[in-house]
């Protein structure tokens, strides 16, 4: 009987000592698969006087490689950067190209701010600027417009990336954007043209200079040119809000959704 209880409390050790190597294997298979770290940095590209500067290429290098383009609202996200020191090139036709350093550090969101000043004009070239656009007129706005915001949401939803701006209208004075957002948005501004923002779906809340606003679907909201604000993001379903830039001209992205 002795002897059957001996091999008893042996065989409870073995299992014992074998399902503890198993958990602490698994810890450390755990813990090496566990994925690095990452961030998302927003770009903001503007001219001398502030403007947000749409199609502007971005060529990305250091720690990672990558092309980008700026939306309407001279923005874009460059996702899933890693810890490291990297390097922007932004170009645009008629502006001086300006490449900008920058580090990656600790998961922070970032955002840069990036001014293009114009290119010197070639001797007799045309006139450009506040000068030639008042002595010309506005064009013909075009024809009418029409979108189902439901039906273009099954065709472009953001699926997993932090953010996504599609236009819905270029015109001459205002630029109509569907924004869906899984990531806060940093601070910014704009400082010629008006933001009028309406959520179609998700929740989050705007911080409008010192004031925090609650977004849910139906609410419009009214960004005066020269605020500082930004978006933050409430539960795991994306943020998505129709924002009209108003009292700037459009120029459509090559990207553009």
């Amino acid at each position: 009987m002795i002897r059957g209880m001996m091999v008893g409390v042996a065989v409870a050790l073995a299992v014992t000592t074998t399902a503890a190597q198993s958990t602490r294997g698994g810890s450390t298979k755990n813990a090496a698969a566990a994925p690095a770290r990452t961030s998302s940095v927003q770009v903001f590209v503007r001219d001398q006087n502030r403007a947000p500067l749409s199609g502007v290429h971005l060529i990305l290098s250091g720690a990672a490689a990558g092309a980008y383009t700026t939306g309407a609202a001279g923005t874009t996200i460059i996702p899933k950067l890693k810890d490291g020191l990297y390097r922007v090139r932004c170009e645009h036709a008629g502006f001086i190209t300006l490449e900008r350093e920058f580090t990656v550090r600790g998961g922070a969101k970032n955002a840069i701010d990036v001014v293009l000043n114009p290119a010197q004009p070639s001797p007799g070239s045309a006139p450009s600027g506040p000068d030639a656009a008042s002595a010309s007129t506005a064009g013909p706005s075009g024809p009418p417009v029409i979108v189902s915001i439901t039906d273009f949401l099954d065709r472009n939803f953001i699926g997993r990336e932090p953010m996504r701006e599609s236009v819905l209208a270029c015109r001459p004075l205002e630029a109509v954007r569907l924004l869906q957002m899984r990531e806060p948005v940093a601070r910014h501004v704009h400082d010629r043209v008006d933001e009028i923002i309406y959520v179609v779906a998700g929740d989050g809340v705007l911080r409008l200079g010192e004031n925090a606003i609650t977004l849910r679907p139906a609410t419009l909201a009214v960004v005066p040119h020269g605020s500082n604000h930004s978006f933050e993001i409430r539960g795991k379903k994306p943020l998505i809000a129709v924002s009209t830039l108003a009292g700037a001209a459009c120029t459509p992205a090559p990207n553009a959704r």
